[in-house]
């Protein structure tokens, strides 16, 4: 079972839409794929589930006293008042091979973010069990569903907070989405520079745990994520090639990449090799800007390798129908998302 995070701490850069359509695409390829919505906003399960499905699973009762999101395994699990209950959904649209998943989210996880304490669960290691959670939630899902998954996918806010941490340390690998703006390079190069703090923080802490519990076998496996490589998104073209800003952007964050993030990854983070021989500067795929299909894609909770199956909403229809420009996009960008599952298959293992 290897877990990915998809991970940048700027926002709008696509990660929700990327790892939807990324394990759509590892589904469709034979594999089992479990998805952990780890970011308050919902976004990943509004779009898998349906905002209407989401809502229900929200709702607090006797029997079920913290809904069945994700909050029904984390409260009890941290508050140690009740067993931990997981709830596992198939998405509203299914994948016609393999296996699809998912864990919701939750907007308790604001407050998770809140109680997740660095300095006493991280780096003294009183409570490092605290931020292996999505780990937890994991092999819950896997003993619950009896599914032995090929892919944990774990989506997270835009932030560098403790969720993100927690996330990073239960991950095998972390990708980064990029959108073509002035922005994403410098935030490529804010992550070389608090990874290897994060790693630090976590090897302390470690350290101090396993004095006391050398025979953990969980807690000396984490803490160990890669760079899996970025994704460049939201770019336009000209006959088939980067407009002239986006492809400046482009160059940049490549740059910002073999520059900045790989040697700061490999010089900051002694433990373990951070930078697999498989990673270069180059971006792992290339998303286009898709336009009205992206939101479409969410309003109706079909994932873009379907999405021309059915009809636009009202919302963005002109013609009755999807346009033929638009339907040829929609095909180039899912071959796009399948290189992206062909490299995670053949890299991250």
């Amino acid at each position: 079972m290897i877990t990915l995070s998809l991970f940048n701490n700027k926002g709008g850069v696509g990660k929700t839409t990327t790892i939807w359509n990324l394990s759509v695409s590892l589904a469709e390829k034979g594999k089992k794929v479990l998805l952990i919505d780890f970011d308050p906003q919902c976004n990943l399960s509004i779009a898998v589930l349906k905002s209407d499905s989401f809502e229900m699973l929200l709702e607090k009762d006797k029997t079920k006293p913290f809904g069945k999101t994700i909050r029904a395994f984390g409260q009890p699990y941290l508050q140690q008042n009740m067993p931990p209950k997981i709830n596992v959904y198939e998405p509203s649209h299914k994948v016609t091979n393999g296996c699809l998943h998912i864990v919701p989210g939750d907007f308790w996880l604001n407050n998770l973010s809140d109680i997740l304490n660095v300095g006493t669960d991280v780096i003294a290691g009183a409570g490092v069990y605290r931020f292996l959670l999505p780990s937890l939630v994991a092999e819950a899902a896997k003993n619950e569903t009896e599914t032995e998954y090929d892919y944990v996918l774990i989506d997270l806010p835009p932030s560098f907070n403790s969720l993100v941490r927690s996330a990073l340390y239960c991950s095998d690998y972390f990708l980064v989405p990029c959108t073509a703006d002035m922005y994403s390079a410098y935030c490529i190069g804010l992550i070389g520079e608090m990874l290897p703090k994060f790693i630090d923080d976590w090897e302390q802490g470690k350290r101090r745990y396993l004095e006391s519990n050398p025979y953990d076998e969980l807690v000396k496996t984490k803490g160990i994520p890669k760079f899996g490589g970025w994704i460049f998104n939201g770019f336009d073209t000209r006959k088939g090639v980067e407009v002239g800003a986006d492809k400046a952007h482009l160059t940049k964050i490549s740059s910002a990449v073999d520059d900045e993030l790989l040697p700061s990854l490999d010089k900051g983070i002694t433990a373990y090799d951070s930078t697999p021989k498989f990673v270069t500067s180059e971006p792992v795929a290339k998303i286009e800007d898709m336009n009205v299909m992206a939101p479409d894609s969410i309003i109706q909770s079909v994932p873009l390798k379907y999405l021309s199956t059915v009809k636009p909403t009202r919302e963005v229809l002109v013609r009755g129908a999807w346009a033929k420009n638009q339907l040829d996009l929609m095909n180039q960008m899912d071959l796009e998302y399948d290189k992206l599952a062909d490299h995670v298959i053949a890299n991250c293992t």
